[in-house]
Parts: C-alpha cells; sequence; structure tokens
C-alpha cells in the first residue's frame, strides 16, 4: 500500500488515468481534466519549481479560492518534498504576513489579481519570500520574482528531460513521517497555531475513510468549503486515491445553481448550509397551499416511521413501504431534485449536526454522514457508519484510531492521524500532546453503551455562570437557529447570574413577518426593531426554553441587524462563532442585557 501523499496519486493516475479528475466552470459550462492530464501538470509545476530552487523541506504558501490549480500547486510541491501551507483567501494582508512569516514561506501560489496585490502589499515584511505564482492570466507586465501559472508550467514542461530523475528521486526519499503541510487553525479561541501533519497523518486518515464511506470512483463530488480546511483537504485525498471526481463549485452563492449543473453523488458541507436548506423548505412548506402542506407533514410522518422500523427490525412490510414510496414520489423527489438529484449522501463536519437536521435529509433519501475531528487530527477521529447512524452522535472512532475520555470528560485521541505538534511552538504543544502521545481534545464528550461518541461541548467554550453552574452553548444554539426565524445565535451567560443571547433574526423571514402585519420599514434596523419580529423570536426562545432546566434558560435576547460574517472577522471560514471577537464587538449590547430589567427583552417562559 502506497505510504505517502505522491506515492497515493501515483497509484490512482495509473489505475484511472482516462478518468476525469477534475471539473471546472469555464466559458457557462463545466470543464473536466482526466488524471492522466493532471498529473502531467503536476509535473511540469514540480519541475518548475525545483528548478525555482524549492528544496525538500521548503514551505510554499497556497492562498487561493478552490479550483484545480489549488491542488496541483498542493501535489507538486508535495511531489518534491515541499511542505505546502494552505492560507485562507478571506485572510487580511496583514495576517497573511503574519503566517507566512511564522512558516518562514519561500514559494506562494495565488490564484487572482486581488490575492496577488493583497500579498505584495505585506511582501517586503516577509523576507523568507522568493517566488510568488499567479494563476490567473494577467496581461500586464508582472513584477520581479511574481510567474504566471501558465509560465510556471510550460517551463517545467520545456525542461522536463532534463528535471524526470531529479523528481523521481525527491518522489523517492519522501517518507511516511516527512512533514506535508502546516495547517494554521483558525482561531477561534486564540492566535493561530501551525499545525504539523505529516503523509502518514493525511494517508491513513483519507485511505481509511474512503473505506469507511464506501467512496466509490463514479462518484463526483461538489466542493465547496475550503481546501485551506483540513476537513475539504482530507476528503480531496479520499476522493482522489479512490479515482473519483471532484468539481468545483463557483461560489457558495451559486452552490444551488451548481448542484443542478454538476449533479453530485456526495456532498461535503458544514451544518450551517444544511440548517439553511432546511429552514428554506420548512419555510416555503408553511405558505404552500393547505392541501399542499398536510400532504408535506404527513409524507415526513411516513418517513419517520418507515425509517424508524427499517432501523430496527432491517425490513420494511407493507402498507409502510408503499406508503414511503407513494411520499417519495409526491415530496421527496422534489428534495432531491434540488440538489442534483443523485446525492448518496452528504458529509457533515466541522460543528455539531442537530439531530433534526439529520433525521430530515434521511427521510428524504440523502443519509447525512456526521464526523468528528480537528485539524491537529489530519482531521477524522470519528465516523458514523452509512449503514446504522446514531444522530446526535458522531459515530465510532475510526480504525487504527484510539479515542477515550479523560476524568472530566475530555476527549482525547492517539493513532497515526495526530500531527506531529505546532510548527515552532513547544509549549503550545505541549499543552494538548502528553508524553504517552494523547492529544486533547478541548472537547467534552461521552459515548453510548454502543460506542458511539457525542460531543457535548467546546471545554473552553463551556459558560460558568457566577452560580458555579455550566451551561454547554453549541447544543441551544444549534436548535435555536432550527426555527425559520433565527439566523444564528449566540449564548452568553459567563460569570454571570442568568443566560442571555444575541440573536440575528434571518431576513427573508423577519420582513415576511413584518408585511404581513401591516409593519413599513426603511432600514434593517428598523425592522429589527419592529415589536412584530421581536415577539417572533421571544416565542422561538419560549419554545426552547421548555427544554432547558430553569439555569439553562434564555431570560433576555438582543437582536442584531446584520449577520456575523468572514468579512467582518466574526466566523472562521468553516462558519463557527468566534466568540471572544463577538463578546469584544458587541460589549456594550451585552452589558446592557445584564443591566435593569428591561420587559422588552424578558423572554417568559
Amino acid at each position: 500500500m502506497a505510504t505517502t501523499l505522491p506515492a497515493i496519486f501515483l497509484q490512482t493516475v495509473a489505475q484511472f488515468g482516462d478518468r476525469p479528475a477534475l471539473m471546472y466552470k469555464e466559458g457557462g459550462r463545466y470543464r473536466s481534466l482526466t488524471y492522466r492530464e493532471f498529473s502531467r501538470r503536476v509535473e511540469h509545476l514540480a519541475g518548475f519549481l525545483m528548478e525555482a530552487g524549492v528544496g525538500h523541506g521548503e514551505r510554499v504558501a497556497i492562498l487561493s479560492e478552490n479550483r484545480p490549480e489549488w491542488v496541483i500547486a498542493d501535489q507538486a510541491a508535495l511531489a518534491i518534498g515541499a511542505i505546502d501551507v494552505p492560507v485562507y483567501p478571506t485572510l487580511t494582508g496583514g495576517q497573511v504576513a503574519q503566517l507566512l512569516n511564522d512558516c518562514e514561506a519561500m514559494a506562494a501560489v495565488v490564484s487572482t489579481r486581488a490575492q496577488l496585490e493583497k500579498l505584495l502589499s505585506v511582501a517586503a515584511d516577509i523576507p523568507s519570500l522568493q517566488l510568488i505564482l499567479v494563476m490567473d492570466e494577467l496581461e500586464e507586465q508582472l513584477p520581479e520574482r511574481v510567474v504566471r501559472f501558465s509560465e510556471a508550467l510550460s517551463r517545467g514542461e520545456a525542461g522536463r528531460d532534463r528535471q524526470q530523475d531529479a523528481l523521481k528521486a525527491r518522489r523517492e526519499a519522501i517518507r511516511p513521517d516527512d512533514l506535508a503541510s502546516i495547517v494554521y487553525t483558525s482561531g477561534t479561541t486564540g492566535e493561530p497555531k501551525g499545525a504539523m501533519l505529516t503523509h502518514r497523518n493525511f494517508g491513513s486518515n483519507s485511505l481509511t475513510a474512503a473505506g469507511v464511506i464506501g467512496i466509490e470512483p463514479t462518484d463526483i463530488e461538489l466542493s465547496f468549503l475550503p481546501l485551506s480546511h483540513v476537513f475539504e483537504r482530507v476528503v480531496y485525498y479520499a476522493l482522489l486515491s479512490s479515482g473519483s471526481t471532484i468539481a468545483y463549485a463557483e461560489s457558495i452563492e451559486t452552490l444551488p445553481q451548481n448542484l443542478v449543473e454538476v449533479r453530485p453523488t456526495l456532498l461535503v458541507s458544514v451544518p450551517r448550509v444544511l440548517e439553511k436548506v432546511y429552514n428554506r423548505t420548512i419555510e416555503k412548506i408553511e405558505h404552500d397551499a393547505p392541501l399542499k402542506r398536510e400532504l408535506f407533514y404527513t409524507a415526513l410522518e411516513i418517513g419517520e416511521f418507515f425509517h424508524k422500523v427499517m432501523n430496527e427490525e432491517g425490513r420494511v412490510v407493507f402498507p409502510t413501504n408503499v406508503l414511503y414510496q407513494a411520499a417519495d414520489r409526491l415530496v421527496f423527489k422534489q428534495i432531491r431534485e434540488a440538489l442534483g438529484g443523485r446525492l448518496r449522501f452528504i458529509i457533515s463536519g466541522a460543528a455539531p449536526l442537530a439531530a433534526e437536521i439529520g433525521r430530515f435529509f434521511q427521510i428524504a433519501g440523502i443519509p447525512v454522514i456526521e464526523g468528528y475531528g480537528l485539524t491537529e487530527t489530519s482531521p477524522v477521529l470519528a465516523f458514523n457508519p452509512p449503514d446504522r447512524p446514531k444522530f446526535g452522535t458522531v459515530g465510532r472512532p475510526l480504525d487504527g484510531v484510539e479515542v477515550r475520555l479523560a476524568d472530566d470528560g475530555e476527549i482525547i485521541a492517539r493513532g497515526p492521524n495526530i500531527m506531529k505538534g505546532y510548527w515552532g511552538n513547544e509549549p503550545a504543544t505541549r499543552e494538548v500532546l502528553d508524553q504517552d502521545g494523547w492529544f486533547h481534545t478541548g472537547d467534552i464528550g461521552q459515548f453510548d453503551d454502543e460506542g458511539y461518541l457525542a460531543i457535548i461541548d467546546r471545554k473552553k467554550e463551556i459558560l460558568v455562570m457566577s452560580n458555579g453552574k455550566k451551561v454547554a452553548p453549541q447544543p441551544v444554539e444549534n436548535r435555536l437557529q432550527m426555527h425559520p426565524i433565527i439566523e444564528q445565535a449566540m449564548l452568553l451567560g459567563e460569570k454571570r447570574n442568568y443566560i442571555t443571547a444575541l440573536i440575528v433574526p434571518d431576513q427573508v423571514v423577519a420582513e415576511r413577518i413584518a408585511s404581513e402585519a401591516g409593519i413599513e420599514w426603511s432600514t434593517t434596523d428598523e425592522l429589527m426593531a419592529s415589536p412584530t419580529v421581536h415577539a417572533a423570536v421571544a416565542e422561538a426562545i419560549a419554545q426552547e426554553n421548555k427544554s432547558l432546566a430553569a439555569f439553562e434558560q434564555i431570560k433576555r435576547f438582543e437582536l442584531l441587524p446584520q449577520a456575523f460574517s468572514q468579512e467582518s472577522g466574526e466566523l472562521t471560514p468553516t462558519l463557527k462563532l468566534k466568540r471572544r471577537v463577538i463578546t469584544e464587538k458587541f460589549r456594550r449590547q451585552i452589558e446592557a442585557l445584564y443591566q435593569g430589567a428591561d420587559e422588552k427583552v424578558l423572554v417568559k417562559a
């Protein structure tokens, strides 16, 4: 079995050379690149990088959106024993400079003019940076040390005969425990740290995950989560190891259109995207004709019963099977068609998935496979088995990976997928990796009697109230976001005597509620100040409060007119809340929630 990423890639090319490897939108339609052509471009770029002086162990940054050139650059860097450093394209110039200085990057590959200009604006502050490649075909004269991607490929092709033996030697010199990548954490709780991930880390995780999920050569993934994140990255390696095809979405905004164009068989997502699909479906049904609405909810009841019986008994008999077939034909097929019509399953990760969301997609005929892991674990630690998922859990540990709970409930793990440590940060490494090789995740979990793991919350994010009570915010936030009126929610209460929340209402739903109530508004601030919108949010919160202990219940809340976003620095690239940033930014509003007894913001159970 191949033990390094370049070896795995070469093995796939030899077996699936004429199959489509990558698909991308160009000239209004999707085009494809075969594995053989993909491999040729990798070799040409690898040859150029060697001639440019990129040596074994040198760091090569990739600052780009998802596109074929991203993975070509990745495979080329890996082929010559270099260490690639993925950088989120949403970062500012100053943040990019901080990361590239930390890893002392020698070269960088950027996507667009905007990304090039951003890097050039701080290049003088990055003394190690000697070479920049730009993917887009820019016509103007480029500065010194900047080379067009296409020119690099041409020069690499011209020198192919000269570099062939050197490239072969470089590939063969790579060992499984050599570093493949430095992946910087997204920094929800502090400064980003560079996780050092090896060929063994990625290789073991991707090959094992591909087997558990059951990826096939005929599978097509529509890729929209950032390749800079380790979750999408390891899925890309798993697909490549299986000879599958990866199609790149143009953007998250064009995802609905691209789903219909590509008709993928699998999708890798974060829960927030799935929640939006669910909420939009429910919102539409609520405003359909009464007969259609009744048909939809009856179909959901039939589907839920069908899957309950199937899970318990392994088979379903008449009349339930016939009723489900009718519900599928009349209701569920339309949901699947909106997502391309061919999805075998959806892989969900990076944040907890609400059980209701998992059940909804399962009923609709699209199983959701939820996994769990961290950047430092390459990333998968556990996966729900496709044939027997348990919603509300992240499944069982992967084969070859040990997962257990520490005395305080923290999840700790050991195995071939655990990072070497943090680049240049031994104190931070010692905080999470103990002497016996156990990685301390910072997550609180629990196992059920069948060995399925449930995530309770982040250890550092659990709210410790002034009375000593502890509240896990994520499960409550996830359930709140199931309500159509609530787009985003963040609980507060650290060292306070009651729980409050910052709420971002769903703009579309809020506008509809206000319009139906005959309320006029001219700005989003005016819309959010509407008593009708406020009452709708309060009702959703009161409904959630019924399932909570008295000390966990949300007593007050503040409506925010603008959604949390990556651009404003409030979300990570995988849409997780940056709680520290949000708390500081909305400090005035938060303090107001803990002063006085304003009845307008008091939630009454």
